[in-house]
């Protein structure tokens, strides 16, 4: 009867064997992770006066092939001007008559930690986030609520709302009275990298983007206005 249980025992060790071979097999290996790539990102942050009468503005960096790149802001006129990317930081520049350099240092996640803008001779403070570009409208169907600035800092209005009409549309609306009465198709705005929106008519300017359920905005209308306002 020993050698008979030996026996048995082999074969049940071999079954558990096959089986755990067979299972380990199975096990679904994780995919590789995908490289990472600047042109499907793009920058939005805000620039802030060091010294005199400050207001907050924003800009875009749109990231395009062979190291070129948009520079996007409340002026008419976009720069075209270059970038770099090393493990930790991102460079922009545009040379000539536009000079500026904007330099962003990143962790190994590719966020920005810190940084810089400097236009001609005047630096400013700066911050950025680099976000995905979404291919959709990541504004649609979204209300937005908070204070508004003005030049100078100083508060301007209260309780403002942002209303963006549904998703297929890119119009929005704005106003200080309750959000189903602001009129959400009024405005026509280019979408930007899907978080980000610019408007112009005649003089006025507007854009702004969203982040962390928050939407920052500058407005140029005869003076400069700003602020940040939350998702409702």
């Amino acid at each position: 009867m020993k050698p008979f249980k030996k026996l048995c025992l082999f074969i049940l060790l071999g079954i558990f064997s096959f089986s755990g071979c067979k299972s380990d097999d199975e096990i679904p290996k994780p995919e590789p992770e995908s490289p990472f790539e600047i042109t499907d990102h793009f920058v939005a942050g805000t620039l802030t006066q060091k010294s005199g009468s400050k207001y907050t503005s924003v800009f875009f960096i749109q990231f395009l092939e062979d190291n070129k790149a948009l520079f996007i802001n409340s002026s008419s006129n976009n720069l075209v001007g270059t970038y770099t990317l090393t493990d930790d930081e991102l460079t922009f520049e545009v040379t000539g008559g536009n000079e500026r350099v904007a330099r962003f240092t990143l962790d190994e996640n590719k966020k920005i930690t810190s940084a810089y803008y400097r236009a001609l001779t005047m630096e400013y403070d700066a911050t950025g986030q680099l976000l995905p570009v979404s291919e959709t409208n990541e504004l649609a169907g979204k209300t937005f609520m908070g204070e508004e600035f003005k030049m100078g800092e100083a508060s301007n209005r209260t309780g403002v709302i942002y209303t963006f009409n549904k998703a297929g549309t890119t119009t929005y609306g704005s106003g200080t009275t309750d959000a189903a009465e602001i009129d959400n198709t009024v405005n026509n705005y280019t979408l930007i990298g899907g978080n980000g929106f610019k408007y112009v008519s005649g003089s006025k300017v507007e854009l702004g983007f969203i982040s962390n359920k928050e939407l920052t905005v500058f407005r140029v209308d005869g003076l400069y206005f700003y602020g940040k306002y939350a998702q409702q």
